[in-house]
């Protein structure tokens, strides 16, 4: 227990206000014998000041810890009591030791961290405070808090080991699924037949979700730890969201559950966030949803704009909706608790939510969860953005449509269809009446029905068709030959606003999508270095890179890399970090200092670093990009895109 805590604060009044006893005893208050009796027990060291005299006295455990005798022993030793500090936690620039304890007094009234050394050579780490009876007599009380810094220590010592451990397992992990993945993607796009493909999509699909659920974990662990940081990048929204929900979409079919998507096509063309975590959170959602949604069920999914400024601030939503098991309000109480998550466990695991809840708040948002046992539940957030730019799309030029259902069922179906229509500023008319007026004041018929019912097509039939006819079809699903006299164009489920644009375009011929599409070309004869100590991975990488034409070199380590990058030029060095004998960032640092001042050779990482910070710290080192492992398709493509512009041949 520190001096002060004896004191309350009336009777610190009280002293303030008894200046003139103060001046010459402590008459009125207490002995000072009962005064030198309080702080000579105290555990903690304490000095006496008056800015009349200086230091007039100190305690006991004061005078022992530095073997002296009185206050006069210390005062001819030292000439401030900072002298006695082996180090301060800040540099104090003050003149005197009065004006010194008037600081820490004002600035630091919880403490000031100081060390010295006792006379066993003992480091003791001390907190200082400043308090003053009154504006002349200050006590300076220095409290051992050792124990507690060393503790700390300790706390950080661990918490450094898990992160550590937790960077080799993630690379344990990666660096094997890399080539297990990587091939898989290769073999599935060989000459197979139906049976074999469908053999590799579920093993590439158990491998996937293998590593999602190592990531979660680990992601998981980090957040616990207070490791998981932010990391911002710029995006698109709409391109990132429609590609995630792809995967879901067919995920559900395969269950007999309808995902039905509406993404917002006036979201921003560009903004800068943490765009995996947010994936991971709707993922996350997404799943658990159609894992405890029945067949027969459904799952919506939708990503909108609630506001922009005109300084380019925006708050976006993102809502997933399932009609599914619903959560008990017991379960909902434990939903931020890992492997505690009753049945909505994700994979079993029991991290999925937790992992959503805590990724979300990291992200300054809130989870907002709404759900009923039996009748489904809604999961939504809200995310503001500081900074965004352009628009996804386009707006429609006047157009009035028809968007007619003759097939009940599909009632959900033809109320996204006319969403979407709006959402691009389309006049949608919603009819579900087949008569003569069918094609009365609109520019566009889109019918939602059933091809195997031939009511309608011969009753649509009897009337003479004056606009462009339009069936929404399921993926994959082909137009009858029957309908082709009758259907002009077809749009294919899922929905999304490229899906949308594009027919808009067919039927239109307008242009709605901002995306700048850009000529890829082939420089000639292009050459690659690739620098990997595993074999199976550097293969991988090598007959990715020759499928776009590109020569490719290996190297097993960094200083062979090195030799190699000395006697030839190369137009891109894919470098693994990770390695015996020289490391990627040492190798990558020494070929940049030997490379000529005017080459553009990019150097990109290629790892299974992919812990937090992981891509920060290597383009700090020196590496001009980043590609973690597993190693998809696509994202060598943008890399090969960005510096090189190439196609695959």
């Amino acid at each position: 227990m520190g001096f002060f805590s004896f004191f309350t604060k009336q009777s610190t009044e009280s002293f303030t206000q008894s200046r003139e006893l103060t001046r010459n005893s402590f008459d009125g208050l207490f002995s000072k014998e009962l005064f030198s009796s309080i702080v000579d027990n105290s555990s903690s060291r304490m000095l006496f000041f008056t800015k009349k005299d200086g230091w007039i006295g100190a305690n006991k455990m004061f005078f022992d810890t530095f073997n002296l005798h009185n206050i006069e022993e210390f005062r001819g030793r030292f000439d401030s009591v900072r002298d006695i500090f082996l180090a301060e936690s800040e540099e104090i620039f003050t003149e005197s030791d009065g004006s010194w304890l008037d600081y820490i007094k004002k600035y630091r009234p919880d403490g000031y961290n100081v060390t010295l050394v006792d006379n066993h050579k003992k480091v003791l780490h001390i907190c200082a405070k400043c308090k003053s009876i009154n504006q002349n007599f200050y006590i300076l009380e220095l409290e051992d808090i050792t124990k507690l810094y060393m503790a700390q220590q300790k706390t950080k010592e661990v918490e450094k080991l898990k992160s550590k451990f937790l960077a080799n397992i993630g690379h344990e992990f990666r660096t094997p699924m890399n080539g297990i993945l990587g091939f898989l993607e290769l073999l599935g796009d060989s000459n197979l037949d139906k049976k074999q493909s469908e053999y590799i999509q579920l093993i590439s699909k158990s491998s996937k979700n293998l590593m999602g659920n190592i990531e979660t974990l680990l992601d998981l662990s980090q957040m616990q730890g207070g490791r998981l940081k932010l990391e911002t990048s710029a995006f698109d929204i709409t391109r990132e969201m429609e590609s995630l929900i792809y995967n879901y979409f067919v995920l559900g079919k395969d269950k007999g559950i309808k995902v039905l998507t509406f993404i917002d096509p006036k979201l921003p063309k560009e903004l800068s966030g943490d765009i995996r975590k947010i994936k991971q959170v709707m993922s996350s959602l997404i799943q658990n949803a159609i894992k405890f949604t029945p067949r027969g069920g459904k799952v919506i999914v939708e990503v909108k704009l609630l506001k922009r400024q005109m300084n380019g601030e925006c708050s976006i939503g993102f809502m997933v909706k399932d009609n599914g098991n619903g959560i008990s309000s017991e379960q909902l109480a434990l939903i931020s608790e890992p492997f505690n998550a009753g049945t909505q466990a994700d994979e079993r695991l029991g991290v999925g939510l937790s992992l959503s809840h805590g990724l979300v708040n990291l992200l300054d948002s809130e989870l907002r969860v709404k759900s009923e046992e039996s009748f489904g539940s809604t999961f939504n957030f809200v995310l503001d953005f500081a900074t965004s730019s352009g628009q996804s799309y386009k707006m429609m030029p006047k157009r009035k449509v028809k968007v007619l259902l003759l097939n009940p069922r599909k009632i959900d179906e033809a109320n996204f269809l006319t969403t979407y229509l709006r959402s691009f500023a389309v006049d949608v008319i919603k009819s579900n009446i087949l008569d003569e007026n069918i094609y009365d004041n609109i520019s566009t018929l889109y019918i939602v029905a059933d091809q195997n019912d031939s009511s309608w097509m011969l009753k649509l039939g009897t009337f003479t068709k004056r606009v462009p006819v339009i069936m929404l079809l399921e993926d994959g699903e082909k137009l009858q030959t029957k309908l082709t006299y009758i259907v002009d164009d077809v749009i294919r489920k899922p929905l999304f606003p490229s899906v949308i644009s594009n027919h808009l375009k067919r039927v239109h011929g307008l242009e709605l999508s901002n995306k700048k599409e850009e000529k890829l070309e082939l420089h000639g004869l292009l050459t690659a270095l690739i620098v990997e100590d595993n074999m199976i991975n550097m293969r991988l990488v090598q007959v990715l890179l020759q499928g776009y034409n590109i020569v490719v070199s290996n190297a097993s380590n960094g200083n062979v890399a090195i030799e190699m990058a000395n006697k030839n030029k190369y137009d891109i060095i894919f470098m693994d970090i990770d390695m015996p004998e020289k490391n990627g960032i040492e190798a990558t640092q020494e070929i940049k200092s030997t490379m000529n001042i005017n080459s553009k050779t990019p150097i990109v990482a290629l790892t299974a670093m992919a812990m937090e910070g992981d891509r920060e710290m290597l383009m700090n080192e020196g590496l001009d990009d980043y590609l973690a492992k597993p190693l998809s398709r696509d994202n060598l493509e943008v890399i090969l895109n960005k510096y090189l512009k190439v196609a695959a041949v």
